[in-house]
């Protein structure tokens, strides 16, 4: 497994915890293996808000790989703001989306962006569940502006045309359950 050095940025939307010491967090590789296992073998992957690409750690050497981040965190990173509109490369079939959408401004727009390319997405995204005020002002401070329930995001992909084909949880806690879905774009 690869080691990831620490780096710096100065954008403020990059969180310090992003920039090298969360990549080698259990959970996080837990995260990218319910992931992987749900790209097709043949997929050109598009990472989107890749971060340190930890999901390409476990993908097989020779799927076809690019990470987009609004950072530096990894040298091989394409520069990608989120927030703002984009068009992906047609060459790519699957988008991965994993623990960016709840830090966007809009990840509406970005889902349907990237649904505008590919045919599928692998999108993970920390719901709310009973969360309570105390729950929501820790979400908070981590910097989460968005706190949707498992049925905002189901309803959510369904206006964006995209099925649900499968869905893992990857930790469920007080207030929140951490889901991995694999989207399909409808038609």
């Amino acid at each position: 497994m690869p080691s990831w050095r620490r780096r710096t940025t100065a954008d403020p939307r990059i969180l310090d915890r992003w920039m090298g010491s969360q990549a080698e967090e259990a959970w996080v590789h837990d995260r990218c293996r319910l992931a992987a296992a749900m790209i097709d073998g043949s997929a050109n992957v598009a990472d989107l808000g890749c971060g340190m690409q930890v999901l390409r750690a476990h993908l097989p050497p020779s799927t076809p790989y690019t990470g987009y981040d609004l950072g530096t965190m990894h040298p091989d990173n394409v520069h990608l703001d989120l927030d703002a509109p984009f068009r992906l490369d047609e060459a790519h079939t699957t988008a991965v989306l994993l623990g960016v959408l709840e830090y966007l401004a809009d990840p509406v727009q970005a889902l349907a962006s990237a649904r505008a390319t590919v045919g599928t997405l692998v999108a993970s995204f920390v719901c709310a569940h009973n969360a309570s005020d105390n729950d929501l002002a820790r979400r908070v401070d981590l910097g989460v502006k968005h706190h949707w329930s498992v049925e905002d995001l189901e309803r959510i992909a369904s206006n964006l045309r995209l099925v649900e084909v499968e869905r893992q949880v990857v930790w469920e806690r007080p207030g929140e359950r951490h889901l991995v879905l694999r989207l399909n774009a409808e038609g």
